[in-house]
């Protein structure tokens, strides 16, 4: 998402939020983080269907015999209930250690 660095539950990701992640230069492999923890990666920028208040988003892949990502399964996800885009080679926050 561009700009955002709190999260609000009033606040939910535009379309052209998700559009601007999927047409970076270069693709960066991704993951949308869902309002409910959830978490979907996306692998290939033209896997991703966006729509004014939702995207069809992919479940599970598949390569064929060419190497190209096949989409297997999807699901119709609310823009409202994306929280954040996450890059999967970044190193997170450290949010994730476990604590004692």
């Amino acid at each position: 998402m561009t700009g955002r660095s709190t999260q609000c539950y009033n606040v939910y990701m535009s379309p052209q939020d998700l559009l601007n992640k999927l047409h970076d230069q270069p693709f960066k492999l991704f993951r949308v983080r869902l309002s409910n923890n959830n978490a979907i990666d996306v692998l290939d920028a033209g896997s991703v269907i966006v729509g004014p208040t939702s995207a069809i988003m992919p479940l599970e892949y598949v390569n064929d015999e060419r190497g190209n990502n096949l989409v297997l399964r999807w699901k119709t996800v609310a823009l409202s209930h994306m929280a954040e885009c996450i890059d999967i080679d970044s190193k997170g926050n450290g949010s994730s250690r476990k604590r004692r």
